[in-house]
């Protein structure tokens, strides 16, 4: 039997079991209405990208109930001591991570900034971290299955916008910009996982193609070979349009670079991985 939570020992992430079933993806044609009738701004997005929905099945999988720290990515850029031009390929600034001012010297999160989310990091930085972590980037399907769940909310925490349950624009002074990852317990998605909007957005490991899900919907799940750059998902906390904290909220972001300030990492794990591990003898 599978545990509802497991610990991974290289990075100490907590992750949670997403059990396996059917889940309901994208967005309805009221749906689109709906979130473009949220903000000023919404005719602006181009919601037809989660269109149509469509239900599939997921197979069990965990995902980290936070972002990964600074601290995290701290201790994985000292034990990988990255050249000088991978690291510019990983991270657009270490904005919050001290530099060993020598070789081999320890990378060190800034005080108070330990427990925050790691941000600027690029599509290339989020997939090395996991494969140090002896983890992996999730799917878009199972990113939205485990902020959404099974019900077709439209936040993690359920049917109706609540500015008091996510880290955004309107709710705190711009210059604070991130919380720590275990902030807002009230946001949290229907399998306990935290900030699945706002705060920072995070990478999955797909490409981002914008008409994907009218070949999801005929049942042709294949893995898109080339995109528009990579999907992003959650919004972060300087967006100040509601309808980009919707769970299927979708977009696609150069994989490095550009425009990724903000952006961090959650990390996924199959299930078949965890009990493997287990069984192995001692």
């Amino acid at each position: 039997m599978l545990s509802a939570t497991w610990k991974n020992p290289r990075d100490g992430s907590l992750m949670r079991l997403i059990a396996k079933g059917n889940f309901t993806m994208g967005s309805t044609a009221k749906d689109v209405e709906a979130a473009v009738n949220m903000d000023h701004d919404g005719p602006l997005f181009p919601l037809l990208n989660e269109t149509p929905q469509f239900i599939t099945f997921v197979p069990d999988f965990y995902l980290s109930m936070h972002a990964i720290t600074n601290g995290q990515f701290a201790r994985f850029l000292s034990e990988t001591q990255p050249r000088a031009e991978q690291l510019g390929l990983w991270v657009s600034w270490l904005e919050r991570i001290a530099v060993p001012a020598n070789a081999g010297e320890p990378y060190r999160a800034a005080d108070g900034f330990e427990n925050h989310p790691a941000i600027n990091v690029s599509w290339f930085g989020a997939e090395a971290y996991c494969r140090w972590a002896g983890l992996r980037l999730p799917t878009e399907i199972e990113w939205e299955k485990a902020a959404r769940g099974v019900d077709a909310r439209t936040f993690p925490w359920g049917a109706q916008w609540n500015p008091e349950r996510l880290c955004w624009w309107g709710s705190h002074d711009e210059t604070k910009t991130t919380v720590p990852v275990d902030a807002f317990p009230e946001g949290r998605s229907p399998y306990g996982i935290f900030q699945m909007a706002g705060n920072v957005e995070e990478w999955c490991v797909d490409w981002y193609q914008r008409d994907l899900y009218r070949g999801y919907a005929m049942g042709d799940f294949r893995v898109p070979r080339a995109g528009l750059g990579h999907v992003v998902r959650g919004g972060n906390c300087l967006r100040r349009n509601k309808l980009e904290f919707r769970c299927a909220r979708r977009r696609g972001n150069i994989s490095a670079f550009a425009n990724i300030i903000l952006t961090g990492i959650r990390c996924a794990c199959d299930a078949e991985k965890i009990h493997e591990e287990a069984d192995a003898p001692i």
